[in-house]
C-alpha cells in the first residue's frame, strides 16, 4: 500500500513535525511506502505540484484546507482521500483576529474547514473536541491522537547541572501575553526560582531579570525540555485552546518535567491532577502550585515518574501507530 502525506508550509502551528514526521517514520520502519510532502505556498506553485504528484491509495491532508478544484485533483488521485486535524483549524487564537473584520475571518475559516471535511472519505481527529466538531460535517471520523516519540522525549539533564529549580515555558508568536500574566504572581519567586523561555521574541515581561530566554529551534526543543524541573502550559479560554493538541503536556511529561498546565480542553483528558500533573483552575493556582513543586523535590520526582509510564503506556508513538494503520486500512 502506498500512502502519501501532505503538510501545510513550514508553520509551529501545523503539528507536522510532532505528529506526521513520527507516523511516517514509524511506517516506514513497518515496511509501509510513506511518501510526505509539503504543499506550496502559492496558488500557480500549488497547482503544479498537485498536477505532478504520483498515484497512491491513501493520501494524507494534514490540517491544511484546499479549495474544491484542489480537492478534485487529489481525489482522482487515490483510491481514499483523509483529511487529518489535530488542532482547531476552523478557528484561530482569539488575539489574531484582524480587527473589525473577526467575523468574517470565523466564518471564512469554518466554511473553508467544512468543505474539506465533507470532500474526503474519512477525517482523523486529535482529539474528541475536534471529532465532535467534525462530525458537523463527516460521519466517518477516527481519533487518533498525537503520539509522543518517548527516545526523543525522555528524562536528562540537558546539560544543567543542579541549582535552582528551573521553570520552563515553550510559546507560540502572539502567546507572550498569557505567558506575562502568569508571571505577574511567579517574578516575586525569582531568585529561588529561575525561569526559562523558548519562543520566537525576547521576553520583557515581569521576571525577565530572572528569565533565561533562547529562540527556538526544533533542534534544540528536546534537551531545552531536559534542562526544565516544571513545565508551564498556558492556555487561554478560546475555542482553538480548548480544542488544541495536548502534545504541550506530553512533551513535558515524557521528558520527566513536571507539568503545571490551563484546565481547559485536551489537557484536563491526560493530566491526573495532583497525581502527574497539576491543573489551574484559577489565577492563584500558578503561584500556589509551581511554588509547592519548587520546594518539594520528592513531589516532582513522584509525579515525573508516573506521568513518564503513563506517556509510555498509553502515547508512544509504538501505542499510537497501529491505530492509525488500521484506520487508512494499511
Amino acid at each position: 500500500m502506498k500512502i502519501l502525506f501532505l503538510v501545510p508550509p513550514e508553520s509551529r502551528r501545523s503539528q507536522a513535525r510532532l505528529r506526521i514526521q513520527p507516523f511516517a517514520q514509524a511506517g516506514l520502519r513497518a515496511g509501509l511506502d510513506i511518501t510526505c510532502r509539503e504543499i506550496p505556498r502559492r496558488w500557480y506553485a500549488r497547482y503544479c505540484f498537485f498536477s505532478r504528484l504520483p498515484r497512491v491509495d491513501v493520501l494524507v491532508v494534514h490540517r491544511q484546507t484546499l479549495s474544491c478544484f484542489e480537492l478534485g485533483m487529489l481525489r482522482r488521485l487515490c483510491s481514499t482521500l483523509v483529511y487529518d486535524v489535530a488542532d482547531a483549524a476552523w478557528t484561530l487564537p482569539a488575539g489574531e483576529f484582524r480587527t473589525g473584520r473577526g467575523s468574517m475571518d470565523q466564518a471564512l475559516l469554518e466554511r473553508r474547514f467544512g468543505q474539506m471535511c465533507r470532500g474526503v472519505d474519512l477525517c482523523l481527529a486529535d482529539n474528541r473536541l475536534i471529532a465532535k466538531k467534525i462530525l458537523n460535517y463527516q460521519d466517518m471520523v477516527r481519533t487518533i491522537h498525537t503520539p509522543i516519540d518517548v527516545e526523543c522525549y525522555r528524562p536528562g539533564t540537558g546539560g544543567k547541572q543542579g541549582g535552582v529549580p528551573l521553570v520552563g515555558w515553550i510559546g507560540l508568536p502572539g502567546e507572550e501575553k498569557l505567558l506575562e500574566g502568569t508571571m505577574d504572581s511567579l517574578a516575586a519567586h525569582g531568585g529561588g526560582i529561575q525561569f526559562s523561555f523558548l519562543s520566537a521574541k525576547p521576553y520583557a515581561g515581569p521576571g525577565h531579570e530572572y528569565a533565561m530566554w533562547s529562540n527556538w529551534k526544533k533542534e534544540d526543543e528536546p534537551s531545552r525540555i531536559q534542562a526544565m524541573d516544571i513545565g508551564l502550559v498556558i492556555h487561554g479560554d478560546d475555542e482553538y485552546s480548548r480544542a488544541g493538541s495536548n502534545v504541550e503536556v506530553l512533551r513535558y511529561m515524557a521528558a520527566g518535567v513536571a507539568v503545571v498546565a490551563s484546565d481547559t480542553g485536551s489537557n484536563a483528558a491526560v493530566i491526573d491532577h495532583g497525581i502527574d500533573g497539576f491543573l489551574v483552575r484559577e489565577g492563584g493556582d500558578w503561584e500556589r502550585y509551581v511554588v509547592r513543586l519548587a520546594r518539594d523535590p520528592e513531589l516532582r520526582r513522584n509525579m515525573t515518574e508516573t506521568a513518564r509510564r503513563k506517556v509510555v503506556d498509553g502515547h508512544s508513538l509504538e501505542k499510537i501507530s497501529p491505530r492509525l494503520w488500521d484506520a487508512l486500512g494499511a
